[in-house]
Parts: structure tokens; sequence; C-alpha cells
């Protein structure tokens, strides 16, 4: 039976989204307390009694609508990847055990980690486009825990972190974009290199911008030190605003262009026939028909329901909506394309 809150199963962040572009961001702060070593350095009995405080402190919080807190040792590595796939994180946690925890509110927004590589992680997503409102939600809730204990800090180097390059504002920012008309009209390096930003590191959900999966264009900021939060999250702003719009106006220019029409064409065959889906497969074709949706070509559905086809195809999400924690890998690939066929009935696809 799974710990994590039933409203966090039953919802994803972003079935509300109407943005076909701009999917949404996670903003990040890492903090240490002044009065304890890094993680890594902590016996378990001192992680224990960290993690303790912490949870005292989240349960008194008025910043957060009934949150949760979850001993790692107790979460299930299905879980895990579970959260890992809702959040978007960057960084697996699947390695989390004794003395550590996470902490979620019952809306899916937010996620803390405990005592992980930082004695404390915020992360906070939101999916309506105002970064700087979602900093002030998030700014909030660290200054009301920060009351009551001390934070690490020094008047050089900012909030100290485990990794030496993240101090400073110690605030990671990801914006999630999905540009299927730029990467494949092979406009998505030129179009970056107009826009770059040295503030601004552009990359994919795995990486590499060779090869984006899903189409996902992922912004995040490059530095932490040296620059304000409000600076951090204008650039992204900008950037990721720029970058919307490009996309925004060239996809209209598509509706005659043969290689557009294949890449649905097949994505369309592919999810409504396929007997076999890998994850990766599954999100590119998804992709496709999110942006047949936009073209026109689709009908019959929802962007946000397909929005939220882009979390319940993956591994974690997939094995508790079918609720069955031990797919193999064969009977996951059946099972995720036999799902997805039936989340397509009723859809037209017509060009």
């Amino acid at each position: 039976m799974s710990l994590l809150p039933p409203s966090l199963l039953q919802h994803t962040l972003w079935e509300e989204d109407k943005n076909p572009i701009w999917l949404g961001s996670s903003l990040t702060l890492q903090r240490n307390l002044a009065q304890a070593k890094f993680p890594s350095k902590l016996s378990e009995a001192d992680q224990s009694s960290v993690s303790a405080s912490l949870k005292e402190l989240f349960q008194k919080t008025t910043s957060l609508k009934s949150p949760s807190y979850l001993a790692a040792q107790t979460v299930s590595p299905l879980d895990k990847e579970y959260l890992f796939e809702h959040f978007l994180c960057l960084e697996s946690f699947q390695d989390a055990g004794t003395g550590q925890a996470f902490v979620i509110d019952s809306e899916g927004a937010f996620l803390a980690l405990i005592n992980l590589k930082n004695h404390l992680q915020l992360q906070l997503f939101e999916t309506s486009g105002d970064l700087l409102s979602a900093w002030n939600r998030l700014s909030h809730l660290e200054t009301e825990i920060g009351q009551k204990l001390d934070y690490a800090f020094s008047p050089k180097f900012g909030f100290l972190t485990s990794d030496p390059s993240q101090c400073g504002t110690a605030l990671r920012a990801v914006t999630y974009l999905h540009v299927p008309a730029l990467h494949h009209t092979g406009k998505l390096h030129e179009t970056l290199k107009t826009q770059e930003s040295d503030s601004v590191l552009t990359l994919g959900l795995e990486g590499a911008l060779d090869d984006l999966v899903g189409d996902f264009l992922l912004l995040k900021n490059r530095y932490t030190l040296g620059i304000s939060e409000e600076e951090i999250l204008q650039s992204l702003q900008l950037t990721a605003s720029q970058l919307t719009n490009i996309e925004k106006a060239l996809r209209p220019t598509l509706k005659d262009n043969a290689s557009i029409k294949d890449l649905v064409s097949r994505a369309w065959g592919l999810l409504t026939n396929a007997y076999q889906l890998q994850t990766k497969e599954a999100l590119n074709a998804l992709s496709a028909l999110k942006l047949g949706l936009d073209l026109g070509w689709i009908s019959g559905i929802s962007v946000q329901a397909l929005h939220t086809l882009f979390f319940q195809c993956r591994r974690a999400h997939l094995a508790h909506l079918l609720q069955d924690k031990h797919l193999g890998t064969q009977d996951l690939t059946q099972q995720r394309a036999e799902f997805i066929k039936q989340a397509l009935q009723g859809v037209d696809y017509s060009r």
C-alpha cells in the first residue's frame, strides 16, 4: 500500500495547465543548518535528530496545506520513483534511507527533501508561468522555517551548500518548455544561439539537446552566487518568454509542412496500434500528437489530458494506476501501449 498522499496519486501537476508550450517551472532552495555538519558527515543518530527537528517545524508551518512527512526508509522504491517522475526532478533519490525524509503538501506541488545532499531542499512546482509569484510563496516558507533555526550562511559566500558551486542564493530554477516545432524543423540550435544568455543553461530531460525526449527543453539558471534571486528568475522568465513566443509563431507555418504531417501521422499510428511501447517512444509520440492538436489535426481530447498522459505513461505512475507494483519490463511496455490506446478512444485525427 502506498504511503503517498491520495491527492498526489489522483492528480498530476499539469492537469489544469492550458498553456501548450510553457508547461511549468520548478524552484528549489537548498539550505543547511548552522549547528550541524553536512548530511554526508553526520552519523545516523545525528541525521535522525536533524530530521526530527525539521519534521516538527513542517508540522507547525502555516505556509503548507496539510503537509505529509514520510521517513525515507518507509517509502517503497516505486513510490520514490513516482515522486521523481511527478516532480520531474533532475536527480533521483532512490537511495534515500534511514535518517532521511520527504515532506509533501496535499496539493502535490511542494516537495521537501531532508538530509539528502543538504539538510533541507525545498522544491515548488508551478504551472502558471509566474515565477516571481512562485518564488514569493517558496521564500515565505523558507523564512518561516528560518525563524526557528539558523541556516548555514557566510557573508562572503551566502547560503552554504554541500556543492560549493550552488552557494550564494542556493536557488535552482528550471523551466519546462515544449518545443516540437523548433526541434523538428531544425531551428532549435540556431534559435538558442540568438537567444543565448550567460545566466541561463539549456538542456533536455536526459541532458543532451540533440535528442530531446518528448521535445522538452529545460532552461536552468547557470549561477547562484553573485546574483539575486529576483535577477535569476527575471533572466529565466525573459528567456522562457522569448522562446515561447518564437515556438508559438512558428507553429501556424507548419500546417502544410509534409515532414510535420508525417511526424504526427506516424505518432498517431504508433499510439493507436502499437502492442508495446517504451517510455521514450511514448513521450516522443505524445509530443507529436500534442503538436497535431495545436495545429487542428487532432480533436476529441484536451491539451490538459495530453499533459496528464505525459505523466501517466511513465513507469511508476502507470504501476500505481494499474495497481500492479510488480510489472515486468515486457508487461510494462504492453500495459503502457494498451493504456494509451484506451486513453485515445474517441480522439479523431484528420489533416
